[in-house]
């Protein structure tokens, strides 16, 4: 036979335990679903701010193109876009 208990004693373990453990067991076990939608459009909006800088970059070392600025409604679009792309 094995050490392992069966479901059903498990259960009845968990039946017998105080109160105070159960409340400390359901806190314990609920995940945390937390998602800070702030905090990653922040994110996603850096990434694309960094990935324009680089290509700005590359362009320059290659064909000696001046860099334009960065527009925020770009970055917002093309942020937008690639959340699109990573959901879908």
């Amino acid at each position: 036979m094995s050490d392992q208990p069966t479901l059903e004693e498990f259960a009845q373990a968990l039946s017998e335990l105080p109160p105070e453990f159960k409340a400390q067991l359901a806190s314990v076990s609920q995940p945390v679903d937390e998602i800070d939608p702030v905090a990653i459009k922040l994110e996603l909006i850096k990434f694309v701010t960094e990935l324009q800088k680089h290509n700005q970059g590359v362009d320059w070392e290659t064909n000696k193109v001046k860099p334009k600025s960065i527009r925020i409604e770009k970055l917002i679009s093309e942020a937008t876009e690639l959340f699109k792309f990573i959901t879908e």
